[in-house]
């Protein structure tokens, strides 16, 4: 894949993923002037029990589903995706249950058999979009990725006009609405799309097969490493929720979620990656990572300084005055999910390539030193601290990668900055582009 395709491939992913972003903080900034800090808690509190739930209840068998068929070996398609929807399901509406239990909130409580549906169905909705990255121009997930939040951005307008005040549980049932229409369209793309021609008998002997504890292995290490990925993601805010109050547990879960914004470069990029390579011939998807890498961690670490100049009048403007306490944690966190994102993009050189067990041990690695220190941490300003142990935790995982490449891969570690020419050849590309783009216009006038 040359570097002329990795923009193009990535391309409309950003474009999607900006518009994602920009709908995703629109929504962020209602529900929280909807809801307030108390009502904003409640609302987050219930997303991270689902969020939780079906990460642990995913076993990420997609993704073992879009390598092994991008290998080419021969397994049967339909009965994986109906077994993996089954476990996925059940599993998920497990977990939610006993998450909800054991939380100390009473009005979690009474919401259970919401909560948990939501789950499940989420849970199901996930799975399906995953299996989309089988689709190497990512046009249909991206076309799901939109609708989801132009379809949440509506209800959440509908709720607002007939339901006031707005309850978080109602936020639940309208979002939990979208995500059925998004199944429904997921399905129809499987019928269509999905599971390749069964090959005639007399091919079938032939063709190599892939073994079914392989298909499990690599789900498990691929689960793995999302397993300690989403202990790394949210072990802050389980002891901020055992700690804090329900108030700070809103003011920091917004922090949070405000600076994912920043990281809509790297997940575009990281996506197309991944659906472009998995099972696929390694030198390519060697070259196209480090390229990668090396034109998004510069200009994203500016970004994020820039925005955290501008942070307190953002957040202000925003969310109001009452939420000027969220700009220390939400600065902090905005570096940290630049680190994150550039990380997990040299990561695909290992996932991508049938690796997921060396990505598993790095989580591991980074994640024991950050719970070793949680008991630790000053209460006051919990949130703060918080959120330079997740920066401490990028960090970690950032330079246990570069350092993966001589010892695993014994291949040069990675250049954090593009070379003079790669830039010049950046520029001509764009270039070029501009004046196809140009010399269309004026031939269609």
């Amino acid at each position: 894949m040359s570097f002329k395709e990795i923009v193009k491939s990535s391309g409309r992913t950003l474009l999607t993923t900006v518009g994602v972003t920009v709908l995703g903080f629109a929504i962020s900034v209602l529900t929280t002037r909807m809801l307030g800090p108390e009502g904003r808690g409640l609302l987050s509190g219930s997303l991270l029990i689902i969020g939780l739930s079906t990460a642990l209840g995913r076993w990420d068998l997609a993704y073992s589903y879009i390598y092994f068929r991008g290998t080419g070996l021969y397994f049967r398609q339909r009965r994986f995706v109906y077994l993996s929807a089954l476990v996925i399901g059940v599993g998920t509406l497990l977990l939610t249950a006993v998450g909800v239990l054991i939380n100390d909130n009473t009005i979690l409580h009474k919401h259970i058999a919401l909560i948990t549906a939501f789950a499940v169905v989420t849970g199901l909705q996930n799975y399906l979009f995953n299996l989309s990255q089988l689709e190497t121009s990512l046009a249909f997930l991206n076309l799901t990725r939109i609708s989801g939040a132009i379809f949440n951005l509506a209800a959440l307008g509908v709720l607002y006009w007939l339901c006031r005040p707005v309850q978080f549980e109602y936020i639940l049932i309208g979002q939990m609405v979208c995500a059925l229409v998004l199944i429904a369209m997921c399905l129809q793309w499987c019928r269509l799309y999905l599971f390749s021609a069964r090959p005639a008998p007399a091919e079938l002997a032939s063709l190599p097969r892939a073994r079914t504890s392989d298909m499990v292995k690599y789900a498990l290490n691929q689960h793995g490493t999302g397993l300690v990925a989403l202990a790394m993601t949210y072990f802050d805010k389980v002891y901020l929720l055992k700690v804090g109050t329900i108030e700070e547990f809103g003011y920091y879960t917004l922090a949070f979620t405000t600076s994912r914004l920043i990281g809509a470069i790297h997940e575009a990029m990281n996506t197309a990656l991944y659906s472009r390579y998995a099972g696929k011939e390694e030198g390519e998807l060697n070259s196209s990572i480090n390229t990668a890498f090396r034109f998004t961690l510069v200009p994203m670490l500016v970004l994020a300084g820039i925005g955290s100049v501008l942070a307190p009048w953002l957040i202000r403007l925003a969310y109001g005055p009452k939420f000027d306490s969220v700009t220390p944690s939400f600065i902090i966190l905005m570096f940290e999910c630049v680190l994150s994102g550039a990380a997990w993009t040299l990561a695909q050189r290992f996932n991508a390539g049938g690796k997921p067990g060396l990505i598993l041990r790095r989580h591991v690695l980074s994640l024991i030193p950050l719970v070793l220190m949680l008991p630790f941490l000053p209460k006051e300003n919990i949130a703060v601290y918080l959120a330079l142990l997740m920066l401490l935790g990028a960090v970690l995982r950032m330079i246990i990668t570069l350092a993966m490449y001589p010892y695993v891969l014994k291949q040069p570690v990675p250049r954090l900055v593009p070379t003079l020419a790669e830039i010049r050849k950046l520029v001509g590309m764009i270039k070029a582009r501009w004046e196809r783009r140009r010399l269309g216009g004026n031939e269609s006038a």
